[in-house]
């Protein structure tokens, strides 16, 4: 399966090419990670169908509005987008968070994700809020929907055995800050893992190469050494990591923490 990425103007301009595969069952939200809740939300419209499709963002809406209390992203919007084919998506509308779209009220939303994307079905975590001012929340969102016959279904958050604590970006950010890269597997339901491939690396002397995750405004663990895998090649090696940045023995694309 190949996934179809739609770019949120193209949607806009070009309605057709949204409406190409027919109706759809969606899901929105930034994903920031992919974790277990989100994967709950993916489930959904994937065993739902038709054309299951995710609706995100190209950059967080944090990053840009939010600068101060913005830590940094989990994940890359390459990796976003790996996990979501894996999970079974067929395609993406990418929004590309601006003033002009922040303006927009919830209703005019979910209207246009049903007038010239095809929605179909939607399912969204009971704490969805969207629109303006977040003037649209699941209930309404709901309401909205389902006046015109489309299903929307809320999905419970996702608690771990054994806690009470729902999964979250927050939480799985604030496990990989700390350095626990267990629980950040354990609420990401994969191994924690980082994109380097958009970060020039420096050379830093005796054959090592640093990656500054900074850069690119995304969360690095804490700092320590750490057993990776990296790739391409899927060599184990040491990573050390300190004040945002990774350095390796070896130039990589992305790596896993074991």
């Amino acid at each position: 399966m190949s996934l179809l990425i739609i770019e949120w103007q193209d949607f806009l301009e070009s309605p057709s090419a949204a409406h190409a595969s027919g109706p759809a069952a969606m899901t929105i939200g930034v994903f920031d990670g992919v974790h277990l809740g989100h994967q709950a939300l993916i489930k959904s419209i994937v065993s739902r169908g038709p054309n299951p499709t995710v609706v995100t963002f190209r950059e967080n809406p944090k990053k840009l509005f939010s600068q101060d209390s913005f830590g940094g992203d989990l994940y890359s919007i390459r990796q976003k987008l790996a996990v979501f084919e894996g999970l079974g998506v067929s395609r993406v509308i990418l929004i590309d968070f601006s003033e002009k779209f922040r303006k927009i009220e919830g209703r005019e939303f979910l209207d246009l994700l049903e007038s010239r994307g095809g929605m179909a079905f939607l399912a969204v975590g009971s704490n969805f809020r969207c629109g303006f001012r977040q003037d649209t929340d699941a209930d309404l969102a709901r309401k909205i929907n389902e006046g015109k016959g489309i299903p929307t279904e809320l999905v419970s958050p996702v608690v771990l055995p054994g806690e009470d604590e729902p999964v979250s970006s927050s939480r799985m950010r604030a496990a990989v800050i700390s350095g626990n890269l267990k629980l950040a597997a354990a609420l990401a339901g994969r191994d924690f893992g980082l994109d380097l491939s958009d970060i020039k690396p420096g050379f830093a002397g005796n054959g090592s190469y640093v990656y500054d995750l900074r850069s690119v405004q995304r969360i690095a663990p804490a700092k320590g050494e750490y057993s990776v895998l990296t790739q391409p090649g899927g060599l184990v090696c040491q990573a050390k990591v300190e004040d945002g940045k990774i350095l390796l023995p070896i130039k990589a694309e992305s790596l896993a923490f074991n």
